[in-house]
């Protein structure tokens, strides 16, 4: 009897010790396993491409000079801000003034010598009683030369005038001057081309044009709205919008990229200058008030996803379907309610079943 009794004490004492063990490793309350409570809210898929800020197209001008002279005068520099039709320089003009000058008179000339050949016409007209027929006809014929060099004075004169309008350069568009090529005392020589006098840039017609990876590419299309920063103006977010897709690819460090332009909405008025550097965030894909747990949380085990949720006092392995997938978060689709508590690390519950095992 008295063996029998030491029997039942050892085998009470050894169901104490399990149970305890057992409470131990299983009560959440004691054990030190990081929780949290499924939840609902937005989720956003989006990536990162670098790009730089360039000017649109017709937003950078080169202003060169149509006719070949001398600089008297250079009236900007670099940095100025000017408007459309403003004088950016000044060529030496006497020249062409004394040019105007003599086909002015030369158009009196011609308007005189008309005046006289219609007086004469319009007398032997009068007299045709007694002035010869063939008369009458060449006056007729010399009013019509007259008149005729009388057209062509008036050309020439004009065509002087536009040349000489053309010794003031003016600027053909609103903008900044980003650079000046010519000084004053330089002799240009336009024969062939049109030598580049100033550059300008017009700031307030900028876009950035970013390198997208192949991978991302399907999922940006034109009229996507996007937010970039530039690293002139740290924690400055501004707003765009694609705004074409070039469809041929660039190797950029042998990785295939395409290029997006990138229209700025919103510059929040600050100074952007092209060349800039710009990240920007292109959102691929959002959903709204869906179930979602930190990567960490989820397990994986032969293909399969699962999370670890306390259920009836214990944690038990659960299976779930996924969906969309951040780089810090994950879309559960099915298998979890939202409240529900999980184990927040898969790290901290591998250790776990190591320990009670």
């Amino acid at each position: 009897m008295r063996k029998v009794a030491i029997i039942a004490v050892l085998l009470f004492a050894g169901a104490l010790a399990y149970s305890y063990a057992r409470s131990f490793f299983r009560n959440p309350e004691r054990d030190a396993l990081p929780t949290l409570r499924a939840s609902r809210e937005t989720l956003t898929e989006s990536t990162v491409a670098v790009g730089t800020i360039k000017p649109k197209v017709g937003a950078e001008v080169k202003v060169g000079s149509q006719i070949s002279g001398i600089v008297a005068k250079l009236r900007v520099n670099v940095g100025d801000v000017v408007s459309k039709g403003d004088p950016l320089a000044q060529l030496k003009d006497d020249e062409w003034r004394a040019r105007v000058d003599t086909l002015q008179a030369e158009l009196t000339s011609a308007i005189a010598e008309m005046e006289f050949a219609r007086g004469e016409l319009e007398r032997s007209e009068r007299l045709s009683d007694v002035v010869p027929r063939t008369e009458i006809d060449t006056n007729r014929k010399n009013l019509r030369v007259r008149e005729a060099q009388v057209q062509q004075a008036r050309e020439r004169l004009s065509e002087a005038r536009i040349f000489l309008g053309y010794t003031i350069i003016r600027a053909p568009v609103a903008g900044t001057i980003a650079s000046v090529s010519t000084y004053e005392g330089e002799t240009v020589a336009a024969s062939f081309s049109a030598p580049t006098f100033v550059t300008i840039v017009d700031l307030n017609r900028l876009e950035v044009q970013s390198f997208v990876d192949e991978t991302d590419i399907g999922k940006v299309h034109v009229g996507q709205r996007v937010t970039f920063r530039v690293d002139s103006y740290p924690g400055k977010e501004l707003e765009g919008v694609v705004q074409a897709i070039y469809p041929k690819a660039e190797l950029v460090n042998n990785v295939v990229n395409y290029v997006v332009i990138i229209d700025i909405k919103d510059n929040l008025g600050l100074l952007i200058r092209p060349e800039m550097t710009a990240h920007v965030s292109f959102i691929l894909e959002q959903k709204e008030d869906v179930i979602s747990i930190p990567r960490n949380a989820l397990l994986r085990e032969g293909g399969k996803s699962f999370v670890v949720v306390q259920a009836d006092g214990e944690w038990k392995q659960r299976q779930v379907e996924t969906g969309l997938q951040t780089p810090q978060r994950i879309e559960i689709v099915s298998g979890l309610r939202e409240g529900e508590t999980i184990v927040a690390d898969k790290q901290a519950w591998k250790t776990y079943l190591e320990k009670s095992s």
